[in-house]
């Protein structure tokens, strides 16, 4: 498989994504839930403009160069800190999560789980460095959409044993 046709199948995959995302978020009543679906969204635009870019120099027989993303990409915990921190501050307040709004999100996360395996066997057979580099930055943002979306989960499922396992209480002896 050439350069190319990988980054053509990334290009969709990333597509796909967003769309679903973009689908979902209006189809959940969950205010995190909401507001996670649409950040994903928002993140898979930019591995699409990243993608194309990089399409268009291999297109046009130019060097492929993987720069990294500063300053795009931080850590889950940063990214959507605020989210969840707001979603712990109203935690009685927040809307149950409706029926089919779990599955939406563990759909989500098969998605990251089936893009982040693409990436990892394109990795594999590709040789040129650069291309590798980037495939395992596109790999290691799926798998950070996956722990988010598992967080996700697991709040929905169940607030206050998510915010007790967050939180990381202390017990003291008395």
């Amino acid at each position: 498989m050439s350069l190319e046709e990988i980054l053509v199948q990334a290009l969709q995959m990333e597509e796909d994504g967003r769309n679903f995302y973009l689908e979902g978020s209006e189809k959940v009543t969950n205010p995190l839930s909401k507001e996670v679906l649409k950040r994903l969204a928002d993140e898979e635009l930019v591995h699409i403009e990243k993608i194309q870019e990089g399409y268009t120099k291999i297109k046009n027989q130019e060097t492929f160069t993987f720069e990294g993303w500063g300053g795009v990409r931080k850590s889950s915990r940063e990214y959507f800190e605020n989210v969840f921190a707001e979603a712990k501050k109203h935690m009685n307040e927040l809307v149950t999560p409706q029926a089919g709004e779990l599955e939406t999100i563990k759909m989500a996360m098969d998605l990251e789980s089936k893009s982040h395996h693409f990436y990892v066997e394109k990795m594999k057979v590709v040789t040129d460095r650069e291309m590798v580099n980037f495939l395992d930055f596109l790999a290691s943002e799926e798998y950070r959409h996956y722990n988010l979306l598992f967080n996700t989960h697991e709040y929905l499922s169940s607030p206050s044993e998510w915010y007790y396992k967050d939180e990381k209480p202390i017990f003291e002896g008395g």
